[in-house]
């Protein structure tokens, strides 16, 4: 018995000797299989000279923020902390480095082992637990080894040495005598402890090696046990991810442009797109590639506080210039302007200038492998809001001549309720002085004319093509 004993106890000293070992769980995260992204990636809307940001995300985002929380739950379920872990990890690679013997420390270990056990294996027995062995030469898994210590112990022993050997196996609290369920990673693993306290029991001098090795195997039971509650909540909330799929978001995502207004620049358009599509078919593997559908409103509002509703005086020259003040009024100037009396607009009230578009209806989009894109956009309604009302300018003349100093004023309003923009002289003041004597009267207005309207205003919408692409494409 004693020699079957030393047989065994030599082959698997020399197995824990020339298998590499890793710090690394079985079951660990592997990170190339886990979405660690964002969840989300831009998207552009563009349509004329607008761009609009966006994003296709995932309903359900897999993000480095749900890992955290993962492991954080199963810290708290495993009872364990992250110091707990940091602690595990450095006694698996100490493990790892006491496992590491020079051919020198082999050829003492065996030596030991057989002066201390005072027999020579016998050579059909050492045949047998060394094919056993060579199953294992290649192996860098912890639970490898313990799997091949069962191995040896099932097939290398008498029955008595089975009864001493369960002693040590007792003490792990895991096989019992039943070595038979050795093969389960828990078993294996107690093995591990069990046999590397006990060849720690016949080398005392050697003791500390084989401790480091048996709580290195202790710690990466508890490793394991951590890393495999924790890869299945990852799993299972990649599959309700992968499950709830994509959806496309704009929501009131902004966009401007500067434009010119009847011949004034400075006019600020704000564009706001709420635009959402969910997924509808994709992959098999949950990618953001598949059909999309959903609805889209899209709002354009206009300040033209700094332009239109500013230099007003710049709006009545160029209707002036258009004809549309009227051949009498032009030559009205011309004459003032003649006899040596300036004449010319300038900038009166500002008024009220609202000008808003709404756009809304269904639409469609299409991510395909590549990334790129199809989108189709249906328009059911389309609403354009007008109100110009107390823009004004001024027609000014001044006199100044054989003691008449004196100003005529001749105020013109600009306004609109729909896309037509009108025009119309509401007063005339008359003030100054002429030979001594000062005077001032004013004489209402009502004539006016249509302006048309300046179909500027929504080139980047009105006949222009509407792209979404991947930012960066």
């Amino acid at each position: 018995m004693r020699k079957r004993l030393s047989c065994f106890l030599l082959a698997l000293a020399m197995l824990v000797m020339v298998c590499p070992t890793r710090a690394e769980a079985s079951s660990n995260i592997d990170l190339s299989r886990v979405k660690f992204s964002s969840g989300s990636e831009k998207l552009v809307f563009e349509f004329g000279d607008i761009q609009i940001e966006g994003e296709v995300h995932q309903k359900v985002p897999f993000t480095q923020g749900e890992i955290n929380r993962f492991v954080k739950e199963t810290l708290k379920e495993q009872g364990l902390t992250e110091l707990d872990i940091k602690e595990a990890n450095g006694k698996v690679e100490k493990a790892r480095r006491a496992s590491e013997f020079t051919k020198e420390d082999m050829e003492r270990i065996k030596q030991n082992l057989l002066t201390t056990a005072e027999v020579t294996p016998v050579p059909e027995d050492a045949v047998t637990v060394f094919k056993v062995i060579d199953k294992y030469l290649s192996t860098t898994s912890w639970d490898d080894i313990g799997t091949a210590s069962a191995d040896l112990l099932e097939q290398s022993m008498t029955d008595q040495v089975k009864d001493t050997a369960s002693g040590f196996v007792d003490r792990a609290g895991e096989l019992g005598e039943n070595v038979n369920l050795a093969n389960e990673w828990m078993g294996a693993l107690s093995s591990i402890i069990s046999f590397c306290e006990m060849l720690a029991d016949e080398q005392a001098h050697s003791r500390q090696k084989w401790q480091d090795i048996a709580n290195g195997a202790e710690a990466k039971r508890l490793l394991n046990r951590f890393y495999e509650a924790l890869q299945d909540k990852i799993d299972r909330y990649k599959r309700k991810s992968d499950q709830e799929g994509w959806a496309i978001d704009f929501n009131q995502a902004p966009g401007r442009r500067v434009f010119t207004f009847f011949s004034v620049g400075n006019n600020f358009q704000d564009w706001y797109l709420d635009m959402n599509m969910e997924q509808k078919s994709t992959n098999e593997f949950g990618s953001i590639a598949g059909e999309y559908e959903g609805h889209f409103t899209i709002r354009a509002a206009n300040n033209m506080k700094e332009g239109f509703q500013k230099y007003t005086d710049a709006v009545l020259r160029h209707l002036d210039s258009k004809g549309v003040l009227g051949s009498g009024l032009k030559a009205y100037i011309s004459q003032m302007s003649g006899a040596g009396f300036p004449t010319s607009f300038t900038p009166g009230a500002a008024g009220e200038a609202y000008i808003d578009r709404t756009i809304s209806g269904s639409c469609e989009a299409a991510i395909a492998e590549s990334g790129e894109i199809t989108l189709s956009l249906h328009e059911d309604n389309d609403k354009t809001e007008v109100n110009i009302s107390g823009v004004t300018s001024d027609l000014t003349t001044t006199i100044q001549e054989n003691g008449v100093n004196a100003k005529i004023i001749i105020t013109f309003e600009l306004y609109a309720s729909d896309e037509e923009l009108k025009v119309k002289g509401t007063m005339t003041d008359s003030f100054g002085s002429a030979y001594g004597h000062g005077f001032s009267y004013s004489e209402g207005l009502g004539a006016g004319g249509k302006a048309g309207w300046d179909e500027n205003i929504w080139k980047p919408w009105d006949g222009t093509k509407k792209t979404l692409k991947l930012a960066g494409e």
